[in-house]
């Protein structure tokens, strides 16, 4: 049997690697791309939620109001996936 230590720093090694951190780098790519796209229609479907409760129709300023309606659903939703992923 191999030495553990010896096996751990071999993976560490490994995963340093230019041909793994190309393939991890590939895979995190797909995964963002993903997940940006199901960020933004969730954060939209919320922000239409929230801003029927606050807006008449005609609003002047309603296009100002869902812009940073999304922009604080958006944040808010990005910190608690940074919290889950943790």
């Amino acid at each position: 049997m191999k030495n553990i230590t010896q096996v751990k720093k071999n993976i560490r090694e490994e995963v340093r690697g230019k041909v793994m951190r190309e393939r991890i780098r590939a895979v995190a790519e797909s995964l963002a791309k993903d997940l940006e796209d199901d960020i933004a229609d969730e954060v939209g479907n919320l922000t239409g939620k929230l801003t029927t409760d606050f807006m008449g129709e005609g609003s002047e300023i309603e296009s100002e109001l869902m812009g940073y309606a999304f922009d604080q659903i958006n944040d808010t939703l990005l910190g608690e996936i940074k919290k889950e992923l943790k």
